[in-house]
């Protein structure tokens, strides 16, 4: 299980529905063990990159992502606080990285352009059962300099998977049945977007409703309101490696263009520095007191609004049983670099 919090995929929102002890003490681990030695996890699904491979699943299940990703990539995307904040007495500081942006007046606008691009783009291909996508992310975890890069090969059909950590060695693994897992296979996952509407109202009301992906114990889902539950999945649907079919990526651009409160913001870093929009919803990441400690963001290529990756800014300490997990000032990013349809694990498209 340590090694499944060693490469966790992409900030995937498929986790099962967690405690909120079970995510403390996830990522309590996955801090203590950042910097060891990387080595070859079981795999589930790395879930954030979510910000970095290592914080986001937890069995052996199909990853999806970074690994330091899960529970931010649960709790920080998914505008969902689960961290314990009390007062601390003063912690040594780390270095941080200052990065000014600029809200844009008009994300409306924005988001209008954005659809008009995405539905001119030429559809993805369709890879064979028998292919894998390739997927190659770096994550940058709060305070650190270093960067970590992660692959992924994952078998079309769902029934086998491949990480390969810092350009490591390649670990292959048969992914079996998991009662507690609601991953998708890649297969599964196209037919779930190909059954979409491309509605931007009807899309929007299927988002609020749909119980896939719900990041909250069962007793506690009602409780994320219905326009954070939207814009949380809908950008988790254009960070997937399935490719969007342009008709739904326009849809997925207009239904955020409907959902108040959503901001954009230039000069929106990702893990690798390159220079984005980034997309937020404030009002999903403020805790009961109304206190906004942390902005989570979609970072897009401004020009062809293409995911470029994801990034938490931590605007106050984080601190879980008393330990300084997160300084104000840092930040958690991932990067996608590369993505493709291979006909092997461990080779490039």
């Amino acid at each position: 299980m340590d090694d499944d919090l060693k490469l966790l995929k992409r900030l995937r929102a498929d986790a099962p529905q967690p405690t909120g002890e079970r995510l403390d003490a996830l990522r309590a681990r996955s801090l203590d063990r950042r910097r060891a030695p990387s080595r070859a996890p079981s795999r589930e699904p790395s879930r954030e990159p979510s910000r970095e491979p290592s914080r986001e699943p937890r069995r052996t299940r199909r990853l999806w992502l970074a690994p330091s990703a899960l529970v931010l990539a649960t709790a920080a995307a998914a505008g969902i606080v689960v961290f314990n904040r009390v007062d601390q007495p003063p912690a040594p500081r780390i270095a941080t990285t200052q990065v000014t942006t600029t809200p844009i007046g008009e994300p409306r606008v924005v988001l209008l352009r954005a659809a008009s691009v995405a539905e001119r783009r030429e559809p993805g291909a369709r890879p064979r059962d028998d292919q894998w996508l390739y997927r190659q992310a770096v994550v940058r975890q709060p305070g650190d300099t270093e960067r970590d890069t992660q692959e992924y090969w994952t078998r079309h059909d769902g029934g086998q998977q491949a990480t390969r950590h810092n350009h490591g060695p390649l670990d292959l693994r048969t992914v079996g049945p998991d009662p507690d897992d609601d991953d998708l296979s890649p297969k599964q996952y196209a037919a779930k977007l190909a059954a979409l509407p491309t509605d931007p109202a009807k899309l929007l009301a299927h988002v609020k409703g749909d119980a896939h992906w719900r990041t909250k114990p069962v007793q506690e889902a009602g409780k994320e309101p219905p326009d954070a539950r939207a814009f949380r999945v809908l950008t988790l649907y254009l960070g997937q490696e399935n490719a969007v079919p342009p008709e739904l990526a326009a849809a997925i651009f207009r239904a955020l263009a409907r959902i108040p409160g959503v901001r954009i913001d230039q000069g929106v870093q990702d893990a690798i520095g390159r220079t984005g929009l980034g997309l937020a919803y404030d009002p999903g990441q403020r805790r009961a007191d109304g206190r906004l400690v942390e902005r989570s963001y979609t970072v897009l290529d401004p020009e062809t609004f293409r995911y470029l990756g994801r990034r938490v800014e931590n605007l106050e300490d984080d601190f879980i049983h008393g330990s300084l997990v997160a300084a104000k000032g840092t930040f958690y990013a991932t990067a996608e670099l590369t993505t493709g349809i291979v006909d092997k694990p461990g080779q490039l498209p």
